[in-house]
């Protein structure tokens, strides 16, 4: 907050980039009533999903990431590994970015919109549904991005990484139908980017597959767990700084 230029600049930009995803959309549907089976208004549903998922992950998780490849090329990440608690705990919860708390309420309240102009008022199951989907999307969120982090003990320096990860991501910022065959059952079952936001959008809108909502929940748990495992397993071939 002591920044507020930065602050209100770091807004701005994501606005831009919310402005985008809008705009495609838009254009989109100038010339299609819809899009995989997705009505526009549905489609603002599944953006606005994505919106509140996205500043979840950008306010808690993702800012930490960016720094973790700093630590290891700096030799910072010594001190943390000398600490009596979790590397994992101190190196990815340690900041918080109060930027996206503007974030999180404009996609709040776009989600609030959506629902509006679809004429959709959700039942109190589908609405604890999409919050307990939202979370499993988020542990499946970290957890890759806890995977590519690791990988920064080897590579050191971390820009590459971090933009394969966004590149990646890109994919989760489209509704999961909009993929067919191969590439579909990648994002919902190998990089489940997918559970991000279109299985959680699905499930407020009343339209998944129960199926798919087990898996979400129970891919949560495992990636999660794997990907724990594995930055466990890559701090244990950290050299330290000296080396």
């Amino acid at each position: 907050m002591e920044y507020r230029g930065h602050l209100f600049m770091q807004f701005m930009v994501d606005m831009v980039w919310y402005s985008v995803q809008i705009g495609l959309f838009e254009v989109i549907y100038l010339h299609t009533p819809a899009i995989a089976g997705f009505s526009r208004a549905e489609m603002l549903v599944f953006l606005g999903t994505l919106f509140v998922t996205d500043a979840v992950n950008m306010m808690l998780f993702s800012h930490n990431f960016w720094h973790f490849p700093e630590y290891v090329r700096t030799g910072e990440l010594d001190f943390f590994l000398t600490k009596p608690a979790s590397t994992f705990f101190l190196t990815c919860f340690r900041y918080i970015n109060i930027a996206a708390i503007l974030n999180l309420c404009f996609g709040i309240c776009f989600l609030i919109y959506a629902l509006h102009l679809a004429g959709f008022v959700p039942p109190l199951l589908n609405i604890a549904l999409f919050l307990v989907l939202c979370c499993t999307g988020l542990c499946v969120n970290v957890a890759i991005q806890t995977f590519f982090a690791a990988l920064s003990i080897w590579t050191v320096s971390g820009e590459g990484i971090q933009y394969l990860y966004h590149n990646l991501f890109s994919f989760a910022s489209r509704p999961d139908a909009v993929y067919k065959g191969y590439m579909r059952r990648a994002l919902l079952y190998l990089f489940p980017l997918a559970l991000v936001a279109s299985i959680p959008a699905r499930a407020l809108m009343g339209t998944l597959d129960m199926g798919l909502a087990i898996w979400s929940v129970c891919a949560g748990g495992i990636f999660l767990w794997a990907a724990l495992a594995f930055f466990d397993w890559a701090l244990s071939h950290y050299a330290g700084a000296s080396s």
